[in-house]
Order: C-alpha cells, then sequence, then structure tokens
C-alpha cells in the first residue's frame, strides 16, 4: 500500500510540472511560466496587482495578476507569446505610465531542466503628466457689505489632483512671478524680451511658501490653500468667503507679521498644515503680498532639496534687469522642471499694459480677470476625459451658469457646459483642461467656488 501511495504521489507531482491535461496528447500540454516584471526606479516596491497578457499566435490570450514580488504565473500551450502590461506610477506631482512588452516562444525544450519558465521584462517609462494642478485661484477680493469699499483679505487658491492616481509630494511649494502685477513698469524685460524666458528656470519673486510635511492629495480630490486670512471672513463682511476649514494656510508671523493679513489662522487648521516663508525680498516687508490685480502664481516642488536652504543660497539668486543685489526686486531661480503649473493673471483694467511672466513652456497665454467683485479664475472642465470615465455614468451636471463678462465685452464661461463643483458633489470625477495656456485652461467665475 505504501508503495502504491508513493507512486501516486509522483504521478501528481509531475503532472504539476507540467500542468499536462493529457499526458499522451503534446497538443494539450500546459507549461508553467513565470514572468516578473523589473521594478522602475520611480517605485519603492515591486509592482504587485498589475495584469499581465499573454497573447499567443493561435488566438490564446490569457492574463494573470502579478504578486507582491511582482511575479504573474502563466500555465500556457506551446506557441509564440506576445507578453504585456502597462500600469501607472505616481512620483514628485507626475503620472507616468510604464508599459512591459516581450515576445516568446514556449515549446517543450524549454522544461527540459526544470519545471518552470521565468521570463523577466523591462520597463519602458514614459513621459510624466503632472499631478496637482490650480484649479481656482481667488484674490481680487469683494465689495464690503455697506459699498464703502473693498475687502481684500480673504485671497485663497484651490489645488487639484487631476489625476487617477494618489500624489505624495515632497517638498510643496507655491510663490509669484515678478512683478506682483503684470502691468507693473519695473518687469523683467530687456529689448522687449523675458530675459529668462529662454532660460530653464523661472524667478520666484521675493519669497516663497513651503509645506514642511508632504502634501498628499487622493486622486480627483482639491485642497484650498488660504494665502491670508484663514478665518471666517463672512463674518464681518457677508460677501466674502469662509476660509476657515481651509486645508492649508500661508503663515509665518516669523518673518510677516501684518495682521490684517495674517491673523492667528482658525484653530481647525493644524499647525502642520502651516506653509512656513522663506523671505528674500526687503526685510521690511510686514506681509505675503498676493497681487489683487493679476498676479503670476505658480505651485512646485523642490524635491529632495530643503526650500528653505535652496531659496537662500545666494548661488540661487535673481534679480530683475537693471537691479542688481537690490532686496526690493530679488527672486529665487526655480527649475521648471519642478514646476507642476503657473497660471498668469492680467488684470483686466490692464491687460494692453500687460507682458508675461512665464516662459512658454509653461504658460503660453494669460487669463484676464476683474478684481473687486467677488470673482474667482476657475478651471474648464475637459469634457470628452472627463465624460469618458464609466465612473461618471449619470453623476455629471450639466447647464452651467456662472460664467461672468470679460474684459472685452465677450461672455467668459466654461465652454463644457460641465458644473464642475455640482458634479463633484454629486459623486464625479472631474478632469479638468491643462494645456498650459490659460486662456483656454480657466474662465472668469461671478462667485467663488467657496461662496455657497
Amino acid at each position: 500500500m505504501k508503495k502504491w501511495i508513493a507512486l501516486f504521489a509522483l504521478a501528481a507531482t509531475m503532472i504539476g510540472q507540467t500542468a499536462c491535461t493529457d499526458d499522451t496528447d503534446d497538443a494539450y500540454r500546459t507549461y508553467e511560466v513565470a514572468v516578473r516584471l523589473e521594478t522602475p526606479e520611480l517605485a519603492a516596491s515591486p509592482l504587485a496587482g498589475v495584469e499581465v497578457t499573454a497573447l499567443g499566435q493561435v488566438g490564446t490570450e490569457l492574463k494573470a495578476a502579478t504578486d507582491a514580488s511582482g511575479v504573474a504565473l502563466f500555465a500556457l500551450p506551446e506557441d509564440v507569446y506576445t507578453f504585456s502590461a502597462t500600469h501607472k506610477l505616481s512620483a514628485d506631482g507626475s503620472v507616468y505610465t510604464v508599459n512591459y512588452s516581450l515576445q516568446r516562444t514556449v515549446s517543450r525544450q524549454d522544461f527540459a531542466g526544470g519545471a518552470t519558465l521565468s521570463l523577466t521584462m523591462a520597463p519602458i517609462v514614459g513621459a510624466g503628466s503632472k499631478q496637482i494642478i490650480l484649479k481656482e485661484i481667488y484674490v481680487g477680493g469683494c465689495q464690503k457689505d455697506d459699498g464703502s469699499g473693498v475687502y481684500q483679505f480673504d485671497k485663497y487658491v484651490v489645488i487639484y489632483n487631476n489625476s487617477d492616481q494618489r500624489a505624495d509630494i515632497k517638498h510643496f511649494c507655491i510663490s509669484n512671478a515678478g512683478p506682483y502685477n503684470a502691468n507693473a513698469p519695473a518687469n523683467n524685460y530687456v529689448d522687449g524680451k523675458l530675459v529668462y524666458g529662454e532660460e530653464d528656470y523661472t524667478p520666484a519673486h521675493a519669497y516663497l511658501c513651503y509645506l514642511p510635511k508632504n502634501l498628499v492629495l487622493e486622486p480627483y480630490t482639491s485642497a484650498v490653500i488660504a494665502l491670508c486670512g484663514a478665518i471666517d471672513h463672512t463674518a464681518t463682511y457677508k460677501n466674502s468667503v469662509d476660509l476657515s476649514g481651509a486645508d492649508y494656510v500661508c503663515y509665518d508671523p516669523e518673518d510677516f507679521w501684518a495682521t490684517n493679513y495674517h491673523p492667528a489662522p482658525s484653530a481647525a487648521i493644524p499647525a502642520e498644515n502651516y506653509l512656513l516663508a522663506s523671505k528674500y525680498c526687503i526685510a521690511t516687508q510686514s506681509a505675503m503680498a498676493w497681487s489683487g490685480v493679476g498676479p503670476g502664481i505658480f505651485i512646485f516642488s523642490t524635491g529632495d532639496n530643503d526650500p528653505l536652504a535652496y531659496s537662500q543660497d545666494a548661488g540661487n539668486r535673481y534679480y530683475m534687469p537693471g537691479r542688481q543685489d537690490n532686496a526690493v526686486y530679488a527672486g529665487a531661480k526655480i527649475p521648471n522642471a519642478w514646476i507642476f503649473d503657473a497660471v498668469d493673471i492680467y488684470g483686466a483694467d490692464y491687460v494692453a499694459q500687460s507682458l508675461p511672466r512665464f516662459s512658454p513652456v509653461l504658460e503660453s497665454g494669460p487669463i484676464a480677470m476683474a478684481n473687486k467683485q467677488g470673482y474667482s479664475i476657475y478651471r474648464n472642465v475637459d469634457k470628452e476625459a472627463t465624460e469618458a470615465l464609466p465612473e461618471n455614468a449619470g453623476k455629471l451636471v450639466y447647464g452651467y451658469a456662472l460664467g461672468t463678462t470679460d474684459y472685452q465685452g465677450a461672455a467668459s464661461t466654461d465652454p463644457s457646459g460641465i458644473d464642475a463643483e455640482a458634479s463633484m458633489a454629486n459623486g464625479a470625477h472631474i478632469v479638468f483642461k491643462d494645456t498650459n495656456n490659460s486662456s483656454n485652461d480657466f474662465h472668469q467665475r461671478a462667485r467663488a467656488s467657496l461662496k455657497k
């Protein structure tokens, strides 16, 4: 009896090794093939859960997912196979598509020396697309309730993860391109040419704000950054906005102590969510200056470089033409490769006098803004990409009606017709336009999105 049991166990082992469905018919024999995906440099660990496809010349198509070591197992009959896989990775604020492809003949000769054929596929990493964008910019202020003037201590921006991948960004920063107003006479032009227009950097004018911890944003989600006044401004002026629930705030009283711009933030905002400042402008500047007429705002990451040390390094200093060593006109050179998004806003009353502050590689067209009316600059929806998401079925809200009249008297609205805020409240995922041309990517919104 023991002999028969041993023989049975041996037979079972042989069948398992060759995955044979009929020992007497090679046409039905299958062989175990282990396909390993090499880990790209972007990834911290092997790619698990990635679907690998084995497509045979005779039409056989099998799929298997990689395990924790990045290996997918197949039982395949003899044939010539194309193995392929596609995966997305996020790193340093960008999304990368990683492709794998390998053609290999699987034949019985491969298994003469062992039970498994091991194959390895090398990654092909595509160009990255930026995850984090500026969704909304509110800096122009609003009318006071009694009509006595304008209130402009309630500035904010909204950033957005415009991808289906989680963003985890080290050393996230926000700053201005100089001058503060695009129409200012002191600018970055010599002989009608932007002096850094063909360089690989953009100066962060006067100061930058940086987050001491990693910025984490889930797919298709937003975060509000109060540029000044992380409090409920509606308690004083009903036309304003409530920033007491902002996710982050630019607040560093050590360098910027003007309490009208920078009152103590709402207790609802933890101190770890304060964006601290690195100031290299004139020492007496008491507040972080964000233009209420037409700012050039950009967001970026210094990566593994400490933002404070990098921006304070004299080797990274920039001065406006003709103003060398004048701290009023100082900037820090930010490599364009670090920049996620840039928006050039012209004051609606000064469009003809305004000049671009970003090189075309970052921003090829400005958006005009009428200030003092409670308007914001809001990003347009990518209609085709948004409607293509299967999870959006029945969730998109159309009939957007919050556009305004622009500085030329024409309508300024989202051409998609999709109400992004209402759709997101309805559970939809929005993909916003990002062509690096704010003229196409943004419109003027009649009511800031935080004003309900």
